[in-house]
């Protein structure tokens, strides 16, 4: 373990280049995991939608109450979701994994450091939250996907699974890069520092809008089924819900709707006024949720519950909630590969100041 530890990039390694094959104790999607995905939904809607549009929209009786019932989705996304991942580190720390030893000890290394660390950031007053720790937890966070993206890659996917593990790979690190650069560039006075974070930023978002799209690709619907008839009635209502919800939303916040937009997604790379083209990917990845929630095969239930991590998270997520989740999709996807069916898993608040700056 000592060797994954002080070397990760060494255990990436191991982990690409080892044959063996995983054991299925890697195969079984923890049932808080749905929990902390449902509640990540929750956590969305109310504390980076709702809330954010303000007195304009809300009674401030009303405010207090979803302040209240939005804490409550946080902290219940958190929880769930960290022993969802303690769980998933239990599983690909142990022999029956197939990973190597070099592996198995970089996983652990970085899973064990950094979920005491969130829980404390998420329990903790916030005015203890320094810039610095978040950087620290967002690099261990990031280590750690790449650790966990790159053991679904050594088992094996067809290349619908592979796709989607190399976009995922490329959204995560694009957006921690992006907010490197910028941090880095603006204390030193880089000319070019704006254009070079943006374009770590936005290919990051491309690929994190495409993900859905590509599982999309490797969901296979029995139409002639009850069972398949449900799943597209209900993938076309999810889809239409998301695009009706984004034309009210847009209405409600008015003038504010690109700063809310990117305070609750991280989505800015479109203009301000094409903001619900947005809609399409994020309808088209919602109704492959859907579909694959409520799929007989629990690959594909797998598949659905990765999806709604990582869609309730957002694109390039800072806060301790959004990482959990974002990781236990990247859980959810490494578990998926390891099956080899062709079927992947998978308060940011930001003020308005951050969004024109780009």
């Amino acid at each position: 373990m000592t060797e994954g530890i002080d070397s990760p990039f060494a255990s990436a390694a191991a982990i690409a280049t080892t044959k063996d094959e995983p054991s299925t104790v890697v195969a079984w999607m923890p049932p808080l995991a749905w929990m902390s995905g449902i509640a990540a939904l929750f956590d969305l809607i109310i504390n980076r939608a709702l809330v954010k549009l303000g007195h304009d929209a809300w009674s401030m009786q009303a405010l207090i109450r979803l302040d209240q019932w939005g804490g409550f989705a946080r902290n219940l996304s958190v929880v769930s979701g960290l022993v969802a991942l303690s769980f998933c580190l239990v599983a690909l720390s142990s022999r029956k994994s197939g990973l190597p030893l070099s592996a198995r000890g970089g996983i652990a290394g970085f899973g064990w450091v950094l979920i005491p660390i969130i829980a404390l950031m998420t329990f903790l007053p916030r005015a203890w939250t320094r810039p610095e720790l978040v950087l620290v937890v967002a690099g261990l966070a990031h280590a750690l996907m790449l650790l966990l993206i790159l053991a679904g890659l050594h088992w094996r996917s067809t290349k619908a699974t592979l796709t989607a593990l190399v976009l995922t790979l490329v959204a995560a690190f694009s957006g921690i890069v992006s907010m490197i650069i910028a941090l880095i560039g603006n204390r030193t006075y880089w000319e070019q520092t704006e254009r070079l974070s943006n374009a770590f930023r936005w290919s990051g978002e491309l690929a994190y809008l495409a993900v859905p799209l590509v599982l999309g690709l490797a969901v296979s619907i029995p139409w002639r089924k009850t069972r398949g008839k449900a799943a597209l009635a209900l993938s076309m209502l999810a889809a239409a819900s998301v695009a009706l919800a984004m034309v009210v939303w847009q209405r409600a916040a008015g003038r504010d709707w690109p700063t809310v937009l990117y305070g609750a997604l991280r989505l800015d790379l479109l203009p301000d006024r094409h903001t619900l083209v947005y809609a399409v990917p994020l309808g088209i990845g919602w109704a492959v949720t859907a579909a694959a929630a409520i799929s007989k095969d629990p690959a594909r239930r797998q598949m659905g519950a990765a999806l709604l991590l990582l869609l309730s998270s957002g694109y390039a997520p800072r806060t301790p909630a959004a990482l959990v989740t974002t990781k236990n999709a990247t859980r959810g996807s490494t578990e998926r590969g390891g099956q080899g069916r062709g079927l992947t898993e998978h308060d940011t608040g930001m003020c308005r100041t951050a969004r024109l700056r780009r």
